[in-house]
């Protein structure tokens, strides 16, 4: 049942607060079981906005009704500058607003959250989480992917200049790896990505629509949750606002957050959960100290290196009435591609362990996050910080704690912008292979050759952007900071979870939809009793 009403039954099993990815995930498993009365809580509208379905379009739901639209605060280190932060607004989450790429991450992401004392969470023992979401149709047989889960994962009938790109990595010295999810490390390729038979498919429509016909799930649209019920050290519900009215639905067993990294940390705050002194400094009653609420903001800062192309050499050319009825009538064409169909990793010095950037590549000019649509044809290449020392804060704006202000500190530690100007140089490598020589019409960002790294880390400055991956604002661990332990409980209350990507102690290797599943997999055997798979 999908409703945006209160009626009947005021007390579930369990509620989901959030109906993102991982939201999606827990609905469909914790509600398997005809015995456990499930309800899922959206603030946004149902997944019905026709371009979520479309592949290319993506970028088009940024700032509209289904996007939260953030910005961050000013950065200092950033030219002073607000990033933008979209945050999707309706059944599937943000996973109905990306790029639907699947990256999992390097095995030394989850072994890292292991050593730090967070048992259960090493690659092997995540690996079969992953797997059990997955419907891969491009790789079998093999010991990394599934073939009998929900959201199917495929790879993509790259563009040519895609193709281009590729040969031009490989004669600047990367070896090209053909599944970034098999164990591997270093290397350029082609992404594999959530799409189905050349249509987004999204976490609502992979792991809802298969559940939503059971009668103990009920699904609620429209319905911003105002705070947590606390009994003493237990949750024992949620308030909800509806037509000016408060409303208490309780819990019989657990509330689980699955809100994302922006909106699981306000809502602890605003139940009184998070720093005692922070707390009364805005006028909320504290109830749990807890201080690390809201810490540890990770995101993958992004540079963009964008070249002219000569004319109709990309998809820039492809955005057309032509295209868009082809799609609609037979989901083939140029409106099936994520745009960002090329990747890779790299390590910015040959003796680190694992991989510190990564390029994505569109065969088609991606400015201002989409918003500027330059005339003629471009490619872009996009060098990506995926371990930034630096850490931010996520807080509630003392104006309206139902909004973010966004810190995430992007260059404070100076490290992270040196290299991200190494990706950057690494990155210009690539693009000057001679083989790109027929199709390059000279840069467009930066608008000419930067003579110095003084000159590229201005340009950095005045143009890094983040990738949409904030991480880690609810951290999974044991020190001061740490908000839930291995278990995903929060420290010192009781009947409550939170299961999305807000948890993470150190941001992935990657983009970050994937793993956010994972958590999810892993939380529904957590609260279900189940051992590991």
């Amino acid at each position: 049942m999908c409703s945006s009403t209160l009626e009947g039954n005021m007390e579930y099993d369990y509620i989901i607060v959030g109906g993102g990815s991982a939201g999606c995930v827990l609905a469909n498993r914790l509600s398997a079981n005809s015995d456990r009365q499930v309800l899922l809580l959206e603030a946004g509208p149902v997944d019905s906005h026709p371009y979520i379905k479309i592949p290319a379009a993506f970028y088009k739901l940024f700032k509209s009704k289904i996007d939260y639209g953030f910005y961050t605060e000013p950065q200092a280190c950033a030219a002073n500058r607000k990033l933008f932060v979209p945050r999707g607004k309706t059944l599937g989450g943000s996973g109905a607003i990306n790029a639907m790429i699947y990256m999992r991450g390097h095995r030394a992401d989850f072994d890292g959250w292991a050593a730090a004392g967070n048992k259960g969470w090493s690659y092997d023992e995540v690996l079969p989480y992953f797997k059990r979401s997955e419907c891969n149709g491009s790789f079998q047989g093999n010991d990394f992917h599934g073939q009998t889960g929900e959201w199917h994962i495929s790879s993509q009938q790259p563009h040519p200049l895609t193709q281009l790109y590729l040969a031009a990595a490989k004669d600047a010295g990367h070896a090209e790896l053909a599944d970034f999810n098999a164990d591997a490390d270093a290397g350029v390729g082609i992404h594999q990505a959530n799409i189905k038979n050349g249509k987004r498919h999204s976490p609502a429509h992979a792991f809802l629509v298969p559940a939503r016909g059971r009668e103990n799930l009920t699904i609620k649209t429209g319905l911003q949750v105002e705070r947590l019920q606390l009994d003493g050290a237990r949750v024992t519900g949620v308030w909800v606002q509806l037509h000016g009215r408060m409303h208490l639905i309780k819990v019989r067993k657990e509330v689980i957050v699955t809100a994302g990294s922006i909106h699981s940390p306000l809502l602890l705050l605003r139940s009184g959960i998070g720093d005692h002194h922070y707390l009364q400094s805005i006028g909320i009653a504290p109830q749990h100290h807890l201080p690390g609420v809201g810490h540890n903001l990770q995101d993958h800062p992004v540079a963009p290196l964008i070249y002219r192309t000569v004319r109709r050499a990309s998809l820039d050319s492809a955005d057309n009435l032509w295209n868009l009825s082809r799609w609609l009538f037979t989901q083939k064409g140029p409106f099936t591609s994520n745009l960002a169909e090329g990747g890779g990793f790299l390590r910015s010095r040959p003796d680190l362990p694992a991989p510190d950037l990564q390029l994505h590549f569109a065969p088609a000019f991606f400015v201002d996050h989409g918003f500027n649509k330059p005339k003629g044809n471009g490619m872009s290449l996009a060098p990506i910080l995926l371990q930034p020392k630096s850490r931010g804060r996520v807080s509630l704006d003392p104006s309206n704690f139902h909004k973010p202000l966004i810190d995430p500190q992007v260059f404070q530690v100076a490290e992270d912008l040196q290299l991200l100007r190494t990706g950057f140089k690494m990155a210009l490598q690539i693009m000057q292979q001679e083989v790109l020589a027929p199709w390059r019409k000279g840069l467009f960002m930066p608008q000419s050759a930067l003579e110095d790294d003084a000159a590229i880390d201005q340009y950095l400055r005045e143009n890094v952007e983040l990738l949409y991956h904030p991480v880690g604002t609810c951290k999974m661990g044991n020190d001061a900071q740490a908000v839930v332990d291995d278990q995903l409980r929060i420290h010192g209350l009781e009947g409550i979870r939170i299961a999305d990507a807000s948890i993470m102690p150190t941001i992935t290797r990657g983009n970050t939809q994937a793993p956010t599943i994972m958590i999810a997999e892993k939380a529904a055997d957590m609260l279900l009793g189940r051992g590991v798979i």
